[in-house]
């Protein structure tokens, strides 16, 4: 028997931030859209623990 599958989405919105440094930096919304669970981080890595986090709940 096929057991279903989980599905979980993911929305990200990354928008600049001003700042007079050279270096870019993002401010970083990422939505669970099944769980609408939200939250804003200033780099992909810690974009991916939430999303982690998220996903190791089942």
């Amino acid at each position: 028997m096929v057991e279903p599958q989980a599905v979980s989405s993911f929305v990200l919105r990354f928008s600049p931030i001003e700042a007079a440094e050279t270096e870019s930096q993002w401010r970083i919304r990422v939505t669970h859209v099944q769980g609408e669970d939200e939250i804003i981080v200033h780099s992909l890595p810690a974009a991916m623990n939430f999303i982690e986090e998220i996903l190791k709940r089942g």
